[in-house]
């Protein structure tokens, strides 16, 4: 493909295939529940070969017979033998490509929906369909989910596989290099909003579905999917849906694949996420804007009331000053604080890559204390008055902020909307202070027997062994599945680290696509070659499915 060509329109057709199984070729269409789908089981037979990092010589077959981690065991006799799988990936490469670009295309804005959304729901109903499930929408519950299913055996292990279709807004600017939905590859990366957060990503998922089907005719484990059009405003709908559906979604463990990779640039894998809650404050003074020279200190001034409301939620030390605001912070395990000291860190890469001098007040916090064990409170945006080129001399009626907060383990955002809403009637009672999204955080522990497991697979893929980390920084609705299923739930992020997912120029690096489906493959090999104990969380699900 030449640089800046959009891929999708037959530029790929070298790496079609000259036919597949059951006479299908990857990228026709294929007929599922009476709609046509993009892709199928069948790959094709040119490989498209991207770069695999630190690649270690017969890392394709592995007999596993050790570091399963508590409460696993192998199953008698088993190996896993997976370079057929790989080999499929590498031929259906082309293809996936022109699929993810395909997907790239259809805007899919939760924030501003338009037809666009549904129109990405069918889309990625089609490719849920073409990987061998069966597949419904489910409705409802905002914009429509996808689910799909693949119950090869109720006794083996069932994974549900999390993603989410919608994107974050992506105004054309001079900032992008491009239309945002028409993506394009130059330089060994496809760039275009959603190319890693999230299509790019539950798409290697798939494909690792459709290459093992190709390769092995049926799955190592039970497979179930959802991927929802809403994760980009905070999910409002999900936590609603997984109750209703909680026997359909049941499973024993959930995977997401969101975010980016360790800063290092290695994999790593993740056990939870901070929670977040999103709230507006928002001052008005007289009835309408008036001249600050005829009118000053006549008239209230918004802007000058809600910034003293703001500096009332920090102390001088930097540290938040909304009491009670760390009451339920749950103190790190030393196994999670021993992790955390294992990571590496270069602080004078991120100074140099933000352009400061030194991490933020409080002082006496280390970086992946601050980013992953506690809370925070940010001012997102500040609107009032006149801010255009020269001088307008005015007193402002209103004036309006957005905080975002990040919650860890022990915190819950009702509580601490409750906190903020007692801290503001005390000092600075003229705020109105709305709610605008909220997320609970999540944690699995770090010797869940899945984490081993999961931690061989990605090694076994690519031949590095991934960190783990007991949370991401920001937040995704994991606690769907901890909480109201109440299994184990691991993110395993594909993308690198400069993805600019939320900004100007999101990208994908292909080599980490198509790596994201070989650790995804290897994944369900070394889940179905494992005997766990089942979730607690499981088992109450089946015996309320029973009565």
């Amino acid at each position: 493909m030449g640089r800046g060509e959009r891929p999708g329109n037959g530029l790929f057709a070298d790496h079609r295939a000259s036919e597949g199984r059951a006479g299908t070729r990857a990228g026709d269409p294929v007929r599922c529940g009476g709609r046509t789908a993009r892709g199928g089981a069948a790959l094709a037979d040119q490989p498209h070969r991207g770069s695999l990092p630190n690649r270690q010589p017969g890392a394709g077959r592995l007999a596993i017979t050790a570091g399963a981690g508590a409460g696993a065991s192998l199953r008698a006799g088993d190996t896993v033998s997976i370079d057929d799988v790989y080999a499929h990936i590498d031929a259906g490469f082309g293809a996936a490509l022109e699929e993810l670009a395909y997907l790239v295309g259809i805007a899919g804005v939760s924030a501003s929906p338009t037809e666009d959304l549904a129109l990405c729901a069918q889309a990625v109903q089609h490719s849920v369909c073409g990987s061998g499930l069966r597949t419904h929408l489910i409705e409802g519950f905002g914009p429509p989910a996808v689910y799909g299913e693949c119950i090869v055996d109720p006794g083996r292990p069932t994974v549900l596989i999390y993603g989410h279709y919608d994107v974050q807004p992506a105004e054309t600017s001079a900032h992008w290099q491009g239309d945002p939905f028409e993506p394009t590859i130059r330089d060994g990366r496809m760039y275009g909003r959603g190319t890693s957060d999230n299509k790019g990503q539950h798409l290697a998922q798939l494909w690792a579905l459709r290459a093992t089907l190709a390769a092995h005719g049926e799955l190592p484990v039970n497979v179930k999917v959802l991927i929802e059009g809403e994760e980009e405003i905070g999910s409002p709908h999900l936590a609603e849906l997984v109750r209703e559906n909680r026997h359909l979604l049941a499973a024993d463990l959930a995977i997401t694949s969101d975010g980016p990779v360790h800063r290092s640039g290695m994999p790593q894998l993740v056990l939870g996420t901070r929670g977040q809650l999103g709230v507006e404050l928002c001052t008005r003074g007289a009835n309408r804007d008036a001249h600050a020279g005829s009118l000053g200190g006549l008239l209230p001034d918004a802007a000058q009331q809600l910034t003293q409301a703001l500096a009332t939620l920090w102390k001088p030390s930097g540290e938040i000053a909304v009491a009670g605001f760390f009451d339920d912070v749950r103190p790190p395990t030393p196994a999670e604080s021993a992790n955390l000291a294992g990571l590496p860190l270069d602080l004078k890469d991120h100074f140099s890559d933000y352009d400061i001098t030194e991490l933020p007040s409080p002082e006496g916090r280390d970086y992946y204390e601050r980013l992953m064990l506690r809370p925070t409170m940010t001012i997102t945006g500040l609107t009032s008055g006149y801010t255009g080129p020269g001088m307008k001399t005015v007193i402002s009626s209103s004036a309006r902020a957005h905080l975002d907060m990040r919650l860890v383990p022990g915190q819950h955002p009702d509580e601490i909307f409750r906190l903020l809403q007692v801290h503001l009637a005390q000092h600075a009672p003229m705020v109105g202070l709305t709610r605008l999204s909220s997320i609970p955080p999540s944690r699995t522990a770090l010797d869940n027997p899945y984490v081993a497991i999961l931690a061989g697979a990605v090694a076994q893929a690519i031949g590095v062994i991934p960190f783990v980390v007991p949370s991401l920084g920001s937040s995704l609705p994991n606690y769907v599945f901890t909480d109201i299923l109440g299994i184990p739930s691991i993110l395993v992020p594909y993308a690198n680290p400069d993805q600019n997912n939320h900004a100007p120029n999101e990208n994908f690096e292909l080599s980490r696509f198509k790596d994201g489906m070989r650790i995804c493959a290897t994944i369900l090999e070394h889940v179905g070659s494992h005997t766990v104990e089942r979730s607690e969380g499981n088992v109450r699900l089946e015996q309320e499915r029973v009565e």
